[in-house]
């Protein structure tokens, strides 16, 4: 009877260290020399969404450039568990923590929400850096109390850095978390450049995703499909999400779908990353909204002014039309090329700073 009652008062961020803790106290499978400079880079994705795998090298490629004599530990979000402890055993305080970007600072990914959350509240003393997130807490009860404890934890460390990616979150950011600093940057896979090689393109691809972010009806998905199908040809289907995923094979499936991006003559989307690989790979783009304000808002901050990347904000099926004809005849050599190295630096600063 005493037990349960000393259980229903320890913090659920107690419950899951402790758990964590008495599971992997014998596992040295990342135990590192507390006296090698490191940045860690934490939650990374380990799933078959390309767009948050992209996310994960774009983060340690920045990494890798800004920290040349560090040694860039990265934690697979399915290791979380094991990555507490580690990091208690490997970290000093002058080792800097980046989480990963996204679109997942929110309850709709509660998981990776609460893995952020136990990771800035057992660090007080390090140096966090959360990479460029779109936030998107749910105004129903769930949602209230998810950010509630967000801005809980959050709010208590002295040496936390969030980044936005788009204005609206940056906006969001600023008013739940304003003991924080909060700064506004492009989704990080947007520095990267994928354009060469230069490939023959042909055809038209289609990423559409079928989850919960979705605007489209099953019907209109179909409908447009079909009419694609029959005005245009080849018509090809590759998502962002894939199946079966194997992490050891990340990079070859990003260079696989930049590849299938630039071997087309134009992308039909309403994925983020979907609209942000035709940006670093400079391929013509119709890109729809999704759910949330993420598309939208980082169109409307970064890419509205290249020429090849079109958004639809409102389904219509002869202005599809329309715009497919106009790209479809784009001289893409003649487009300016993405370029936003510029816009990175409020990030860079933050991490270099001492």
């Amino acid at each position: 009877m005493l037990l349960k009652k000393i259980k229903k008062i320890i913090p659920m961020t107690w419950k899951v260290y402790i758990n964590h803790y008495l599971k992997y106290k014998n596992d040295t499978t990342y135990v590192y020399d507390k006296e090698i400079p490191k940045i860690i880079v934490g939650i990374a994705a380990d799933y078959g969404n390309l767009g948050d795998v992209a996310i994960t090298f774009a983060q340690v490629q920045m990494l890798k450039s800004l920290f040349p004599k560090h040694k860039i530990v990265i934690f697979p979000f399915k290791h979380t568990s094991k990555m507490l402890k580690v990091l208690k055993k490997s970290c000093t305080s002058r080792d800097i923590i980046t989480l990963i970007g996204g679109g997942n600072m929110g309850n709709r990914y509660e998981g990776i929400e609460e893995a952020r959350r136990t990771i800035v509240h057992f660090f007080p003393d390090n140096k966090i850096v959360s990479f460029p997130q779109t936030i998107d807490f749910s105004n129903d009860n769930f949602g209230k109390k998810s950010l509630s404890k967000t801005i809980k934890v959050y709010s208590k460390h002295k040496n936390l850095s969030i980044f936005a990616r788009e204005s609206q979150s940056y906006n969001l950011m600023k008013k739940y978390f304003g003991c924080n600093k909060i700064g506004l940057v492009p989704d990080i896979v947007l520095s990267l450049n994928k354009e060469k090689p230069n490939l023959i393109r042909e055809g038209i691809v289609i990423s559409f995703r079928s989850d919960n972010e979705t605007i489209f009806s099953n019907n209109q998905r179909e409908h447009l499909i079909n009419e694609l199908k029959r005005i245009y040809a080849p018509i090809k289907y590759y998502d962002t999400c894939i199946d079966n995923f194997n992490p050891q094979n990340s990079y070859l499936e990003l260079t696989k779908i930049w590849g299938i991006y630039k071997g087309s003559k134009l992308v039909i989307t309403d994925r983020l990353h979907g609209m942000i690989f035709c940006a670093i790979t400079k391929t013509p783009c119709i890109v729809f909204p999704n759910d949330n304000h993420k598309i939208v808002g980082s169109y409307n901050d970064w890419l509205k002014n290249l020429e090849y990347i079109e958004l639809i904000e409102k389904f219509e099926l002869n202005k599809v039309v329309e715009l497919i004809d106009y790209l479809l005849t784009l001289n893409i050599d003649n487009c300016i090329s993405l370029n936003l190295k510029e816009k990175f630096k409020p990030l860079i600063n933050e991490l270099i700073q001492e």
